[in-house]
């Protein structure tokens, strides 16, 4: 596809999967899936797309060294440096500027799980075709399984644009994460698509919006296009980058523009975001424990266990994670997995001596 860039943010602090994963070390960077991490995995997936010359990867420097490391094709240019996280709209924004105006964006997560790459390309080819058909700012939605309060979603209207089998219906409303009986109602009216963050538009059409809904952010953005590729960039970034407000792109912008299509994506997701979601993508044995490396056990049901290295023995135990590595082990209910960073938070406290953890 001629002039269409992928790009893919790669940040975050490796929280969600202590001990396997922390801040040197986070969630893309992990094989928690196979033999290539999430990273990997997903630039392979878009190798077909694009070539590896239009591959972006926006990240910070602590995991420069890693990425490149992974991804040895990319050049150096290729990997967009923050200096600090400020959340997905400075993410973006900053890509933006790296992408020709008109060539369109294929923006993707690092660390999703999309097993069905077939599927998966025939939807982002057909977005990108209705993305080329006018100022769209095109989202990919996944049609609820379940009713998970973990999730925005996003309530769809009519239809507005097709290509081939491809259909995209105006977005009505953005709910961010809603309780428990909104998600089961949502879920039932039907109408409601997960947001899963993949979106597809072109780069001019992303710097209108974001100056439009997002000036003052913006403004500090596109002081940086005159440094660009000059010796005076990374001292630019640095001064220019960190009075920017921390915000998503989908609060700052999806949640307040008119211009936004949604694509019901046509393949398998997932955003495998604590351990409990291996339980969904792991083959389960007959007890129903999704295992990773070397496990043992009596009277275990409904556990996931992670250990490449270690053995993991257990006895009578259920609805556990498991998971070791690096030296450390963490034992939690599959139900508090989501609670993880609460636990690294008293972690941290007993290391700066406040005590034990509780």
């Amino acid at each position: 596809m001629d002039e269409v860039y992928a790009v893919i943010m790669a940040g975050g602090k490796g929280e969600r999967f202590w001990p396997l994963s922390a801040e040197a070390h986070a969630k893309p960077f992990i094989r928690l899936l196979g033999a290539r991490t999430l990273l990997q995995q997903t630039v392979d997936r878009c190798r077909p797309l694009v070539p590896d010359s239009r591959i972006l990867v926006v990240l910070g420097r602590e995991h420069l060294g890693l990425a490149r490391e992974q991804l040895p094709r990319l050049r150096p240019e290729q990997f967009v440096v923050e200096p600090m996280g400020r959340d997905t709209a400075p993410c973006i924004g900053l890509a933006a500027l790296r992408v020709p105006p008109e060539a369109i964006m294929v923006v993707l997560p690092a660390d999703h799980y999309i097993p069905e790459r077939e599927k998966f390309l025939e939807t982002i080819a057909g977005a990108v075709e209705i993305a080329a058909q006018g100022p769209y700012l095109v989202t990919l939605g996944i049609r609820p399984t379940r009713p998970d309060s973990n999730f925005g979603y996003i309530l769809v209207g009519q239809e507005a644009a097709s290509a081939g089998n491809l259909s995209a219906y105006l977005a009505c409303r953005f709910t961010e994460k809603p309780d428990e009986a909104t998600a089961i109602r949502y879920l039932e009216e039907g109408r409601y698509f997960w947001n899963c963050g993949i979106f597809i538009w072109r780069a001019r059409t992303i710097q209108d919006a974001l100056g439009a809904h997002l000036p003052e952010l913006w403004h500090g953005l596109e002081a940086l296009r005159s440094t660009l590729g000059t010796p005076a960039e990374a001292s630019a970034l640095r001064r220019l980058y960190a009075p920017l407000t921390p915000i998503s792109i989908d609060y700052g912008v999806l949640e307040k523009a008119t211009n936004i299509l949604v694509i019901p994506a046509q393949f398998l997701w997932d955003d495998v975001g604590n351990w409990s979601a291996l339980a969904r993508l792991l083959p389960a044995d007959a007890k129903g424990n999704s295992v990773v490396g070397n496990h043992v056990g009596l009277d275990t049901e409904g556990c996931v266990i992670y250990s490449r290295r270690q053995l993991v023995a257990t006895l009578g135990v259920r609805d556990l994670v498991i998971a070791a590595a690096g030296g450390r082990l963490l034992v939690c209910s599959k139900a508090r997995a989501k609670d993880l960073k609460r636990l690294l938070e008293a972690l941290r406290e007993a290391a700066r001596g406040g005590g034990p953890a509780r």
